[in-house]
């Protein structure tokens, strides 16, 4: 029967393995549940992920945020923000859940914001059409439904 080294030393690469694991996710199709926000954080951080409303354990309102990344500002030219894994390090969850009362905000992201979060999250997420598109889509849809 091994000792508490041994068993030490076994949790310690698992851990190592599951921090490895979380980089190689699946890919989320873009009809999966959940839209993807800004989010902004009481505490002043700024949040992206899927979004799904769920309720606390009392009923209340509460949201579960799925592939969390974490938008900082960043100095380089290219780009005003970057992305960074939220809780990496902490947790090798890549999901969580956020009570209302922790959040100020939900907003729409840029469309260059949205298309790096969904390729470093490995989420399909829609193109960004013009309203003239959308306008085409639209009645088009409507066309079809009245054909069927």
């Amino acid at each position: 029967m091994p000792g508490p080294v041994v068993n030490g030393v076994r949790h310690a690469a698992s851990i190592k393995a599951s921090l490895d694991e979380e980089s190689v996710t699946s890919h989320l199709p873009l009809m999966a549940e959940g839209t993807i926000r800004l989010l902004l954080l009481n505490s002043g951080d700024l949040l992206m992920a899927r979004l799904r409303s769920t309720t606390d354990p009392d009923g209340q309102t509460a949201y579960q945020l799925i592939r969390p990344r974490r938008v900082v500002g960043s100095e380089d030219g290219e780009n005003p923000w970057r992305l960074e894994p939220y809780l990496k390090g902490f947790t090798s969850q890549s999901s969580l859940v956020l009570f209302k009362h922790a959040l100020a905000s939900v907003l729409e992201p840029d469309g260059l914001l949205l298309q790096a979060y969904s390729d470093e999250t490995a989420q399909e997420c829609p193109y960004e059409e013009t309203p003239v598109e959308r306008l085409k889509r639209a009645f088009q849809e409507f066309t079809d439904s009245l054909d069927a």
